[in-house]
């Protein structure tokens, strides 16, 4: 038996997963060729710091293994992505012994467009390599 509150958190569930994949998916038209910086609206601290490198690395090799068609590549999905931003906010906390809520915020925010900054990544990375 379905009961009215536990059908209304299933709407509501329902709900957060479509913005979340509308956000993700949202942006993959975007002209933007920039790759990944967070905008952090204020001085970088540590556990900021340790969030951009870790991003840098992770879009690196996503973005590789796009350009090298790599069957990984595909397996990626928001899932995954947001299994990785909770693991790398929980190391970046424990790292630099602290964390800005605001922060966290901006990070989650930043990496809901996780497809457009791999696919700008990777589309620079193709143009070097042909005008290298």
């Amino acid at each position: 038996m379905i009961t009215a509150k536990r059908l209304g958190r299933s709407r509501h569930a329902i709900k957060v997963c479509a913005v979340l994949l509308l956000a993700g998916a949202g942006g993959l038209a975007s002209g933007d060729a920039r790759a990944a910086g967070v905008n952090w609206g204020r001085q970088v601290g540590a556990f900021e710091g340790c969030l951009d490198a870790a991003l840098d690395q992770w879009l690196q090799a996503q973005a590789a293994l796009l350009v090298d068609e790599s069957p990984a590549a595909a397996k990626l999905d928001d899932a995954a992505v947001a299994r990785w931003t909770v693991d790398i906010l929980a190391e970046c906390r424990m790292r630099a012994g602290s964390a800005d809520a605001k922060s966290e915020d901006r990070f989650t925010t930043h990496m809901a467009r996780w497809r457009n900054h791999i696919y700008d990544l990777a589309s620079s990375i193709r143009q070097k390599g042909l005008s290298d």
